[in-house]
Formats: structure tokens, sequence, C-alpha cells
């Protein structure tokens, strides 16, 4: 399970996105995708070991987890490691505040030129980030960096666990490619996987599909495959397009409301191709701008469009979407939880066939009964954390996501 935890600035504000797509928002309104502004990225490994592996068998590992998004032939995101800056330095118990935020939240080393990779080879850093004994089941923990009313990082870091917990190489190198991902911008995702999995009874975690269909991006280690599914790939492809992405996708966007046409926030909007099954999502106002909004980034074929509620057990660091910070926001609040919609466009009963060509896009509104729908002009009241954080733009201290919301990675049971 991919479980970061909650760990809150007193005079921190930020808008945290969820799902399948950003997961911080930043600029003047608090509504614009957070990234890199260079997509070519230097991550500077240290010069420790690894637990029982050697600094450079652990420098083999990251460049393996880095190479799954580095292969995606519809982004420039170019993530390289630097061997030379602490070429000289084991970041360890005794000296790790001198290049990553201090536990406390109050010093974030955010102009160093550095994006530190930590080998912490016992675990006693983590357990100093989340308390005695936490390292014995948590894998790691990355973030990067933001000051506030900006919309690209200014540094990063990772930390990741060298105690032997057990995995496999497969699944080690995935957890670091997951929280790389965050590092880089990216949050969870849920695609069309059932919404009641739970982690302490039936239907259980990781069982309801194969385990090829579960995102990386996934809240829990559900993925065997040393691949990324098609829904980290149209993720990160939007958020970090190159020069072919156009031409390789399609667009679906589009509104999701109630009968009445008011907006449903945070829900799981995802599209499926009707011949591989293959899912891609986002969460609905994603960019909380409340209108229900969504936009999908596809592969051309032939799709059906749906929606369902976010899994109740992916609240707070484990969230998926910016309406899942606990239990009790809106995700899972009224009109939530839905059931599953499928779109039927205006013949109910026969789920509309939504034809996706690379390069063009197409607008659907549709409503929580399946039916498209026309809706009102949108309402100026808005009293979203996107005002809030437009109103203290122009403060500029360091916000991390990650020590907002700590991109922690611990193991299901």
């Amino acid at each position: 399970m991919f479980k970061p935890t909650l760990f809150v600035s007193a005079l921190t504000f930020s808008s945290l996105s969820f799902a399948g797509g950003p997961l911080v928002l930043g600029g003047s309104t608090g509504t614009t995708p957070v990234t890199y502004q260079n997509p070519s990225i230097t991550l500077n490994v240290e010069n420790g070991d690894l637990g029982a592996l050697s600094n450079a068998a652990a420098d083999t590992l990251v460049l393996q987890a880095l190479a799954l998004w580095n292969n995606v032939s519809t982004s420039d995101i170019n993530l390289v490691i630097d061997q030379t800056q602490l070429s000289d330095v084991d970041i360890n118990l005794g000296n790790f505040e001198n290049y990553l935020p201090n536990p406390g939240g109050t010093v974030f080393n955010a102009n160093d030129n550095l994006n530190p990779v930590v080998y912490d080879s016992t675990g006693e850093i983590i357990d100093a980030f989340f308390g005695a004994g936490q390292s014995d089941s948590t894998i790691g923990f990355a973030a990067s960096i933001i000051t506030l009313g900006n919309i690209y990082f200014d540094e990063g870091y990772a930390v990741i666990n060298g105690k032997d917990l057990g995995l496999s190489d497969t699944t080690f190198k995935l957890l670091i490619a997951h929280e790389i991902g965050h590092f880089f911008g990216l949050d969870h995702t849920q695609v069309n996987i059932n919404n009641q999995e739970t982690d302490s009874g039936s239907p259980a975690l990781c069982g309801t599909r194969v385990q090829s269909d579960y995102p990386l991006m996934y809240p829990f280690v559900c993925r065997d495959e040393e691949s990324l599914h098609q829904d980290d790939i149209s993720a990160i492809s939007a958020l970090y397009p190159n020069a072919s992405t156009t031409s390789d996708f399609g667009t679906l966007q589009g509104r999701f409301v109630d009968t009445a046409g008011n907006a449903i926030l945070g829900a799981n909007i995802w599209a499926e191709n009707t011949v591989t099954g293959e899912a891609i999502s986002i969460v609905s106002d994603y960019l909380t701008q409340r209108t229900g909004f969504y936009k999908l980034s596809l592969p051309a074929g032939n799709y059906t469009l749906h929606a369902n509620s976010i899994n109740t057990l992916f609240n707070g660091g484990s969230g998926i979407g910016p309406y899942a910070n606990d239990i009790f926001d809106r995700s899972f609040t009224s009109p939530h939880p839905i059931t599953e919609v499928t779109f039927q466009g205006d013949t109910v009963g026969n789920d509309e066939i939504i034809t996706i060509t690379n390069g063009q896009s197409q607008s659907i509104d549709f409503a929580i009964d399946g039916k498209t729908t026309v809706i009102p002009a949108a309402s100026n009241d808005d009293d979203s954390l996107a005002d809030l954080f437009g109103s203290m733009s122009h403060i500029t201290l360091l916000a991390s996501a990650a020590l907002l919301m700590l991109g922690r990675l611990r193991l299901r049971s």
C-alpha cells in the first residue's frame, strides 16, 4: 500500500490535487498543475550503500525505475542521475537535515541545487520522520518543493529504505518508480478498479482484477509488471507533453453533473477501450474550478465513458482527487457514494460508443443518470481552496507537496 502521512506546516497554503493527473495545483488562482519547468531532471544519488546493496547496485536499481518513465515516447520527461555532486557524501541520521526538509517542516533546503536520492541503509531516517519502527513497513518517500503562487517545483528529494522487507526486485523497482512519479508531480489513480476493494475484508485489495490491470500510480502495491499502465502513460504525457503528444492522443473532455446540472466534485471518471479494456481516468473537477470538469488524453480507438465514487479507503495520504483529504471531504459526502454510471447519450439502455481520433478533441457533458445534459451557466460563488491560494499568492515561503501529503510507501499485509 502506498500510504502517505499528513504532515502540515502551520503557515503552508497549497492546493493539492489527486488522481490520474497532477499532484499539486499552483499559480495565482491555484488551478494550474505544477511541474518542473525543465523536464530534464537530474537526481543526485549519494555515496552510501542501500542496506545489503552496494552503492553501485542501488544506482542501477534507481536507473531501472527511472527508465519506466523515460521510455514514454509521448512525454518529454527525462530523468537522469548524477553521481558527482554527492560523490563523497553518505547521507545518514547525523547529516540528513543538511539535504532534506527537516521532519518539523520548518526548513526545506530548497535552494542548494540538489535533488538528493537518499539511501537510508538502516531505515533510521524514515523512523526520524514517521516514528520508531515505521521503517519496518515503509519503503520510502519522495516530494518536490514549491514556492507559493508558482507553477514550477523548485527542487525535490527521495528517500529509499535499505531494510530487507522481503520484496521482489520487480516490486522494489515499481515502488521506487511510483515515488518518482510523485516527485515530478503525478498523483494516485483508481481507473476502473472495483471501488469497494478493502484491506480488511472482501473484495480484497488487489484482488478484483489481474495484477497488470492496476496502474503503477494506484494507491496500493498491486501491479506485477515492470511497465507502465496506459493510465500512467496518459497522465505523464498530459503533464509533460512533447511534440508527438497531440498527434498520438485525442482528447475527451466535459463536465459531470447531477440531473439539475450541478457539478459533481471528486468523482472517478474513466474511459474504457472497447477492444483492449484499457482504462484511463481523471477526477471530476480535478482543477478545483467547481464545474465538474474532466479531461482525458486517449489513444485513438472506441471507448465507453464511466463514473463512480472514489474508494473510501483512498483518503488523506492515500487520497484520489482534490476532494479526498479526509473521509469527510466532498468525494465521500452527498451525492456520493454514487453507483457506477455509464454514459448512454440520448438513448437510455445503450452504452454510447465514443470514437476517439488522434489530434482531435470532443466534448461530452453528462449527468449522473448517464444522459447527455445541457448545463446552466456556472455560478461565480466559489469557496474553493483555489480562492484561498490566490489570495495568499504574494507569500514567498516554501511549501513541500510531500510534507503536506508525504509520499510514503507501505507494504500491504
